[in-house]
């Protein structure tokens, strides 16, 4: 392996390619010797379409060294007959072919981009499982090296391949410009769509197809290579093949991906009908009582004029005609009257005859010309006289006709009707309160009951979760979006109800239960832990509330016996325990209680608690005096990533910031001085010192929570991975289906859940271990998700 390894390093610069079409059986034996006498493979598909459950492979090409790349088709594209034929070689279906070829693959180390997709893929058409053969996916070895991938979180394989192009002995630029144009060309003579949306690859010609696949093996083998040693030389290949990436790759990630989650379909259904029904009712009631204001109804009447005045020509003549129902010819074509002065003079004598002659506006009346107006305006806007959805429409009707005062403004200077300021006006009109009640309802239906009916296959939802979402390591997932549980109070009643529904759309299914834990306040235990703040320590230790005990220390309300004559305690059995006593100032706390060790600064909190910046300062000061040796750990970590441009979470996570090396380097700590900037503004232009001032400023930030978030990420991710392989090892039918933030989902075996619950509590609370504090991650038995966490 070792000798492959460093062969395939040699080689990596080599400009020379072969790329072959395995078209004849001479070249299905040629390529049976290379991959058996390969070690290392990179290995691509290519498909109908983006759904492995439904698709088709077309093909599949291997590369086992830099220049060389197999495309191997298992289906041509009949342009004639538009449609998909199967193929032979010497007599043999090429699909029979491809099956034994891919057996082969199994045992070597595969190299794929976008791993989770072939491995399904393959599994799904072919019955080949090569899945524990998956030995690097380059977008997670480029993530784990440098974690903003091509830059913006990109991880494309073109995009990377780009990047190092000189590195890999490609000009990858041109020639994927080139490939591309080739193969649309391809794709557009043989009938089928390029389009973002349609870009049906599979009607290319073969040739083109074949050296195109090739060439992307080729790539992802390049890339692999090239990012391996920048892996090795950043001491991170345990981390990647041993201890996190990969293993979490192959053991929780694809399974994840591969299970779905079971949705209640007659729930959604019945759900999907009654907020069709609760939306239609709302939007009614909202129309109603914002026409009801003297305001609205001028809007809309001089909306209307505006945007379609009176006119004897166009649109307002044809819907004056078809009002008094004058016979005019009409064109059998559009169906519009014919409104020439020949057929108008030959109408009776009327006001509305001499109005088509003359234009003259004075002959028709104020309430006909405003009703034939407003018609239109409603016709335009389907019916509504408002479209309450439009910000325009109700954001002039507050500012310029109710003369409310905006709450802030847009780039453009322009007042903003956003949420905020309809939560505003909600306070004071029941119209805004309808309006807020109504949008939330559309975003609830949109975002997750439409979702899940329009996505579900056969009952069951695939959502994705990439490891390389977040430069953190965080999943990002669509299943991220789950809303959390509301309280009876916290919102309307109708949100309430709508959004704790949405977690019951997501089941265990028949014959099965959910085993959902969830760990307690995990970056608050993660904080005390890392930053050794025994005061910190003492909140888990002691069983007390985190926010009360923040809010406690950072004000110095012990030591306030004005207000607190009895004295005050973070312990929630206390007869003194601060949420009974102030709700607000522990209200207050959860706005920078994680906020300062992120780095927040007093400009950020007063405008986030809306005080005065003085007075923020005040609370961070408390804060960090409260907590000393917290403070002394964000002292060292910025330390650090000026000193070397990166930092690293407790397990080993790289997260590489060297703009904070770079501009403390030139300019010190005095980048930080307004009055210093001020001065470079001559020299750099204001702009982009400040872009500077925020690079620095961002990188001092993010070295902080990346070792909260990462640290904490980590932690998830490895208990997800061990317990996965303890329902294996005890022959268990269990798999961690989802994880949602600090919330492990697992689906299990109805008969086996009250026994291995436990277990995932342990594995949870003890697979990494926190120094100085105890992790605790309660189970919950549930047939599903609402009923959990």
């Amino acid at each position: 392996m070792e000798m492959q390894t460093e062969k395939a390093v040699e080689d990596i610069t080599q400009i020379a390619k072969h790329y072959v079409t395995v078209d004849t059986k001479e070249k299905v034996e040629e390529l049976i010797e290379v991959i058996q006498g390969a070690d290392v493979i990179a290995y691509d598909t290519e498909t109908t379409s983006l759904n492995m459950r439904t698709g088709k492979i077309i093909g599949f090409s291997v590369s086992t060294r830099a220049g060389n790349g197999y495309y191997l088709p298992s289906l041509v594209w009949n342009t004639k007959e538009e449609k998909l034929d199967r193929l032979t070689i010497g007599g043999v279906d090429t699909f029979d072919i491809s099956k034994k070829v891919l057996q082969l693959l199994i045992g070597k180390k595969l190299i794929c981009h976008n791993g989770s997709f072939d491995m399904r893929y393959t599994t799904n058409f072919f019955g080949v499982d090569l899945l524990s053969s998956l030995w690097v996916d380059t977008a997670l070895l480029v993530h784990t090296v440098q974690e903003e991938g091509a830059g913006m979180g990109v991880f494309g394989l073109k995009a990377l391949a780009i990047s190092v192009q000189e590195e890999i002995g490609l000009d990858v630029s041109k020639a994927a410009n080139e490939e591309q144009l080739v193969l649309k060309e391809s794709i557009k003579r043989n009938g089928g769509g390029t389009s973002r949306t349609n870009f049906e690859m599979f009607k290319a010609d073969l040739d083109i197809l074949s050296k195109y696949a090739a060439a992307d093996t080729d790539l992802t083998y390049r890339l692999c290579f090239h990012f391996l040693k920048v892996l090795e030389a950043e001491g991170l290949s345990d981390f990647f093949f041993k201890e996190e990436v990969m293993p979490i790759y192959r053991e929780v990630t694809i399974p994840m991906e591969i299970a779905g989650v079971s949705l209640d379909m007659e729930l959604l259904t019945a759900t999907h009908l009654r907020i069709k029904k609760d939306l239609a009712e709302n939007k009614d009631i909202v129309l109603k009582s914002l026409l009801a204001t003297s305001e609205a109804k001028q809007w809309v009447l001089d909306t209307a004029l505006r945007e379609y005045p009176v006119n004897n020509k166009g649109t307002w003549a044809q819907t004056l005609v078809a009002r008094y129902s004058l016979p005019l010819p009409r064109s059998e074509k559009s169906g519009k009257y014919s409104l020439t002065a020949k057929n108008i003079e030959e109408l009776e004598d009327s006001v509305q005859k001499q109005f088509l002659l003359t234009g003259d506006k004075t002959l028709i009346d104020e309430v006909e010309s405003a009703r034939i107006s407003m018609s239109l305006w409603k016709e335009k806007n389907d019916g509504d006289y408002i479209n309450i959805q439009s910000k325009s429409h109700v954001g002039e009707i507050v500012f310029k006709y109710m003369g409310i005062k905006a709450m802030s403004q847009t780039k453009k200077g322009q007042d903003q009707f956003d949420m905020g300021m309809l939560e505003f006006l909600s306070k004071d009109y029941p119209w805004a309160e309808n309006l807020r009640v109504y949008n939330k309802l559309l975003k609830i239906k949109s975002t997750y009951i439409d979702r899940f009916l329009d996505k579900a296959e056969n009952g069951v939802y695939y959502a994705y979760f990439k490891q390389h979402g977040t430069v953190s390591g965080r999943y990002s997932s669509d299943l991220q979006q789950l809303p959390k549980p509301k309280e009876e109070g916290e919102d309307a009643p109708i949100i309430v109800e709508y959004i704790n529904l949405v977690r019951a759309f997501l089941i265990a299914g028949k014959g099965r239960k959910f085993i959902d834990a969830d760990y307690e306040s995990l970056e608050p235990h993660v904080l005390a832990s890392i930053t050794e703040d025994q005061n910190l320590r003492d909140i888990f230790n002691n069983g007390w509330d985190f926010y009360s005990t923040i809010a406690i220390k950072t004000e110095k309300l012990e030591d306030d016996k004005r207000n607190y004559p009895n004295g005050v305690s973070p312990d929630k059995k206390s007869p003194v325990f601060l949420k009974k006593l102030n709700v607000l100032a522990r209200n207050t706390a959860k706005a920078y209680a994680l906020g300062i060790p992120y780095g927040m600064g007093a400009f950020a909190l007063g405008k986030s608690l809306n005080i005065p910046q003085k007075e923020a300062k005040k609370l961070v000061d408390g804060y960090l005096n409260g907590f000393p040796q917290l403070q002394e750990w964000m002292e060292n970590s910025r330390e650090q990533v000026k000193a070397h441009g990166y930092i690293k979470t407790k397990v080993g996570r790289i997260r590489h910031l060297p703009k904070a090396k770079k501009i403390y380097d030139k300019f010190g700590e005095k980048i930080l001085d307004w009055k210093f900037r001020k001065n470079l503004e001559g020299q750099y232009g204001k702009a982009q010192v400040m872009q500077v001032y925020r690079d620095y400023k961002n990188s001092l930030n993010n070295c902080l929570n990346v070792q909260l978030q990462g640290y904490s990420a980590s932690i998830v991710n490895r208990a997800a991975l061990q317990i996965n392989r303890k329902a294996t090892k005890m022959g268990i039918d269990a798999v961690v289906i989802a994880q949602i933030h600090d919330q492990i989902v697992v689906s299990i075996e109805e008969g086996r859940a009250e026994e291995f619950a436990p277990i995932v509590s342990h594995i949870m609370e003890t697979t990494t271990e926190l120094p100085g504090v105890t992790l605790k991650a309660p189970p919950e038995i549930a047939d599903n998700m609402q009923e959990g966490h």
